[in-house]
C-alpha cells in the first residue's frame, strides 16, 4: 500500500551537524516543539525524524532516526549527523520516553 504524504521540511548536510528546514506553512510545529523544552533550550535534546526513506528497493517509505536537537534558528533546526541528505521530512517529534521513564 503506497500513502502519499506532504512533506513539512527537508533535511541539508551542513559539516559535523544535519540541518533540517522546517518549511514556512509548518513553522508552528517547531514553536509548539520548543514550547515543550520551556527553558531549557539550550540543553540537547533527542528528537525522533520522521523521513522518507534513501532506499529506493526498500519497501518502507519513511524511515525513523533518533538524533540530538543542538539549536534553532527560526525555522532551521540543527541536529546531530544524519545519514540523509536532501530528504523529505514528514515529522520531527521530541523522544521524551527517557525523561517519562526518569519521572517515576
Amino acid at each position: 500500500m503506497r500513502i502519499n504524504l506532504e512533506p513539512i521540511g527537508i533535511i541539508k548536510k551542513s559539516g559535523k551537524c544535519s540541518e533540517i528546514l522546517i518549511y514556512s506553512d509548518f513553522d508552528h510545529l517547531v514553536r509548539s516543539m520548543m514550547s515543550k523544552l520551556g527553558k531549557s533550550e539550550n540543553a540537547e535534546h533527542d528528537v525522533l525524524i520522521v523521513h522518507k526513506s534513501q532506499e529506493s528497493d526498500d519497501l518502507h517509505q519513511v524511515q525513523i532516526t533518533k538524533t540530538n536537537l543542538i539549536d534553532r534558528v527560526g525555522n532551521i533546526l540543527r541536529v546531530g549527523k544524519i545519514d540523509a541528505t536532501d530528504d523529505s521530512v514528514i515529522d520531527v517529534r521530541l523522544d521524551i520516553k527517557d525523561s517519562l521513564t526518569k519521572d517515576i
